[in-house]
């Protein structure tokens, strides 16, 4: 074997020991990201929820808007994705109740994650899930006869323990956050001539 197949030879291992190492490290640095979670089975693909925690939010919310003046619709789980739709003078703001537990993972990219229990599990980006919602709510309420208004949407974390992994630039709120944004915000004064009563009935017929 001459000289030069040495050296060929050489320069594969040499690439083959960088190649491992850099994939090791990349491995390492995936699972320090997550603590070392693992990926939930087939059978076990469904995000972790607090099923009593938008509940609690909505009674919540209804004391923070009836310091406003407003009025809070409880829809029937059934019928829509949102677990309240405030009333006002503006229209409606409806809330999309996020009830995933565990730390919670959030970006502007279309799929979060959950890790809880050394098991990490993704889903839909709540605030595309309430952009869809919205989008069928504004579809219902135009075939009523009103007025033209805003028909909002807002995402809420409503699970107490979860701890929240998102930027704070993202329009994403908690249960704090939310209700003192009902109780302070100017969004709220913004008088469309709304029929409430009218409205709310409506809701209710078509929602509860």
């Amino acid at each position: 074997m001459d000289i030069g197949m040495y050296i060929a030879l050489a320069i594969v291992v040499v690439a083959g020991i960088v190649a491992i190492v850099l994939y090791y490290r990349a491995a390492g640095s995936e699972n320090k990201r997550h603590a070392g979670a693992v990926n939930a089975g087939p059978e076990d693909t469904a995000p972790l929820r607090d099923k009593n925690a938008n509940d609690a939010f909505v009674r919540k919310l209804r004391r923070a808007a009836l310091r406003r003046g407003l009025t809070v619709v409880q829809p029937d789980p059934a019928k829509t994705a949102f677990c309240a739709m405030i009333v006002g003078p503006h229209g409606v703001t409806a809330v999309y109740g996020a009830d995933y537990t565990g730390t919670v993972y959030g970006s502007s990219d279309p799929s979060w994650a959950q890790l809880q229990d050394g098991v990490r599990r993704t889903f839909e980006n709540p605030q595309l899930s309430a952009e869809t919602a919205r989008r069928a709510l504004r579809e219902v309420i135009g075939q009523g006869k009103f007025r033209p208004f805003m028909v909002d949407a807002r995402v809420v974390m409503t699970a107490p323990k979860a701890e929240l992994a998102i930027p704070r630039t993202l329009p994403v709120y908690t249960v704090k956050s939310f209700c003192q944004y009902v109780e302070n915000s100017a969004d709220f004064d913004n008088d469309r001539k709304v029929d409430e009563q009218a409205l709310k009935s409506y809701l209710e017929e078509h929602f509860c």
